[in-house]
């Protein structure tokens, strides 16, 4: 499968994240002011991350997986003529991995696709925060998502012991008037005990 072209990135050129459904990998040129030619290709997989790049005429082929990153960071770039400028990169704890996927100025926008890319490579999405630190945009255990714990329902002591439709229903009593056939004459002769002959 050939992998979807974009823009190298840099100033007002933007990429796309992928979009729902999409599954193929994406290429991004890239800016890289150590590799030669001041360019990088990166392909973005669901399970891999791969930057190529010449240093000093040596070829670099870099694959990792895309846990080995942070995550996906939305983080504020710089202010022009009164106007926010974001950017979203994919955060490794080595600058040089790191990789800017878009920039844009809308913020609706890039808050929409920064949200596709940390789905589509499977990392978490993170903040930005003051002082450069990243955080995640929701609280999280692991890879679970936290949330406020949801109120609890009648009963539920009960339902957690018995189906929803049983704890409806009233368990059955034993009733002490009810007649008792200890000294009844059987209906059918013959279908209680066999006789011997």
């Amino acid at each position: 499968m050939q992998p979807e072209r974009s823009h190298l990135v840099s100033g007002a050129e933007t990429t796309r994240a992928p979009r729902p459904g999409f599954a193929g990998p994406r290429r991004i040129e890239a800016n890289d002011p150590r590799a030669d030619g001041r360019r990088r290709v990166v392909l973005l997989a669901r399970d891999r991350v791969v930057i190529a790049r010449s240093v000093a005429g040596v070829f670099m082929h870099i694959a990792m997986a895309p846990n080995s990153f942070s995550g996906v960071v939305l983080r504020l770039s710089a202010m022009r003529d009164n106007v926010f400028h974001y950017e979203i990169r994919l955060a490794h704890r080595d600058p040089d991995l790191s990789v800017t996927l878009q920039e844009a100025d809308d913020d609706s926008e890039i808050q929409a696709d920064w949200r596709l890319w940390a789905k589509f490579l499977g990392v978490p999405a993170l903040v930005e925060r003051e002082g450069g630190r990243a955080e995640p945009d929701s609280a999280h255990m692991g890879a679970v998502a936290l949330a406020d714990t949801l109120a609890r329902r009648r009963g539920r002591t009960i339902s957690a012991r018995r189906p929803r439709f049983l704890v409806r229903r009233k368990t059955g009593r034993a009733d002490p008037g009810r007649a008792s056939f200890a000294g009844a004459r059987e209906i059918f002769p013959g279908s209680g005990a066999k006789e011997n002959r």
